[in-house]
């Protein structure tokens, strides 16, 4: 499987923005996503690999479609890694 560098690092940033966008404590977010509040915490600090079941928990949570979410996360991947301007 190829490595994907700066893919946690992008998608707790993301979620980390929902969540703040929407005022949710991360204790709120565990709750409404139906996940434990050390496994939230641990993707939101990029220690944490979430399963594709988490992800949609946390998508419907913060109710961004799962399709928008990874635009965002695809974006803040580009961000981080500085390929901003390129396709």
């Amino acid at each position: 499987m190829k490595a994907c560098p700066l893919l946690l690092q992008a998608l707790a940033n993301t979620v980390e923005k929902l969540r703040k966008e929407r005022k949710l404590t991360k204790t709120a977010l565990a709750g409404f996503a139906d996940l434990q509040d050390c496994y939230i915490r641990g993707i939101t600090k990029g220690r944490r690999n979430p399963t594709v079941a988490a992800v949609y928990s946390i998508c419907e949570a913060l109710e961004v479609p799962v399709s928008q979410f990874f635009t965002l996360v695809e974006e803040e991947r580009k961000r981080l890694s500085g390929e901003q301007g390129q396709p």
